[in-house]
């Protein structure tokens, strides 16, 4: 079973990375046995996150800044957001809040997403480590 990768570019999923890259590079792990470790990554950070209570939240936002739909994938970015949680009190609104919604239940779209590979972003410091210059901008 595949699993999205949205947690990647969290603190953790990050600092995982690194290490990872900086194993890589000292010879201490081979690419492929770091990979398996962030797939591995990827389906732990979605089980334990579908373990957490299912509870409604309710929000409400001054301002939508930005909204996505891409790969059944919904990413909105809200400003201002006011959140009300009936068991947790909320006193101040949050400046920046990053909604991502996306459907686990669809196998194909995980698969793909996991096929990928790490972000755009791992593939260039790789470019950059190895010396290639060429500049990319096409994000």
């Amino acid at each position: 079973m595949s699993s999205y990768a949205l947690y990647r570019g969290t603190t953790l999923g990050q600092a995982l990375d690194k290490t990872l890259e900086d194993m890589e590079s000292e010879g201490l792990l081979t690419k492929s046995l770091a990979s398996k470790v962030l797939q591995q990554f990827d389906k732990s950070m979605n089980k334990q996150i579908s373990r957490l209570p299912k509870e409604k939240m309710n929000f409400c936002a001054t301002q939508l800044l930005t909204y996505r739909y891409c790969d059944n994938v919904w990413t909105f970015i809200l400003n201002n957001v006011t959140l009300k949680d009936p068991q947790r009190s909320f006193d101040e609104p949050i400046d920046k809040l990053k909604v991502v919604a996306c459907d686990g239940r669809q196998t194909s779209l995980l698969q793909t997403l996991s096929a990928q590979g790490p972000s755009k972003r791992v593939n260039r410091a790789h470019a950059a480590a190895a010396g290639d210059d060429e500049d990319d901008d096409s994000d």
